[in-house]
């Protein structure tokens, strides 16, 4: 389901910490499963922006998180976790393409990766699974379209997490300056197993709407309830910034 899209509302001023610390949120949250092996959304790109001197960063994205293995909780962010969206900087025109994530290690802990300038229109799909085809610690992220013209894979190695929770939505730091149109992450599925040698993504829908936050802003809500029978697979669930 493609909803009409506007532009983005205008910025006003907000309070949501910096690059660092302090953000605010729009999303929802699962963690009811004692093991998620990954995750896939649709995502549509759409208009937004971190005009200059907005103090930090917009992003909408997926997170699959860890926040129990001791190695994750003793680290510098008490999680772990593997993250793939669009990212907004402070004066940075177009959003990236990026992936990141957090380990369960004393140094190099949290490491960003800024893949390329991104378009607005397009749904494109995010993947982030657990490789259990050869060393342990090892997980898989993969970014692209339907025509596979954006094609991105990248790889999170020395993590040792096992994820229990997974986040959908929107993040922002900073004080002014930051937009968004309305963005759409739908299809949101979990991997029920590792990725194994006949490469296939094992899955189940989300069937509920999870813990919703919605800063104001970022604002996030249910459009379609991944209550209701599909499509879409796991609901639609809406961001926006930063009126």
């Amino acid at each position: 389901m493609l909803v009409c899209a506007n532009a983005p509302a205008p910025a006003g001023n907000y309070s949501c910490g910096n690059p660092n610390t302090g953000h605010c949120y729009g999303q929802t949250a699962w963690q009811e499963q004692p093991q998620y092996y990954g995750s896939y959304v649709d995502l549509l790109q759409i208009a937004m922006n971190c005009a200059s001197g907005c103090g930090g960063f917009l992003n909408n994205e997926m997170w699959l998180i860890d926040y129990q293995t001791p190695g994750c909780v003793s680290n510098a962010y008490q999680a772990c976790w593997v993250e793939a969206g669009f990212h907004a900087f402070d004066g940075g025109g177009n959003p990236w393409y990026f992936w990141a994530d957090s380990r369960p290690l004393s140094s190099n802990t949290y490491n960003n990766h800024f893949l390329a300038q991104a378009d607005s229109g397009d749904f494109d799909h995010f993947m982030i699974i657990k490789d259990g085809r050869g060393a342990a610690g090892v997980f898989q992220v993969w970014i692209y379209n339907d025509s596979h013209s954006t094609f991105f894979n990248g790889t999170s190695t020395n993590n040792g997490m096992s994820a229990d929770a997974i986040h959908i939505g929107s993040e922002l730091a900073g004080t002014n300056g930051a937009s968004a149109a309305m963005a759409q992450f739908q299809r949101n599925i979990w991997a029920v197993k590792a990725l194994g040698p006949e490469f296939v993504f094992w899955y189940n829908r989300q069937t509920d709407q999870g813990s919703v936050r919605s800063d104001s802003p970022p604002n996030g809500s249910w459009l379609i309830s991944p209550t209701l029978p599909p499509p879409p697979e796991g609901g639609l669930f809406t961001t926006n910034c930063c009126n």
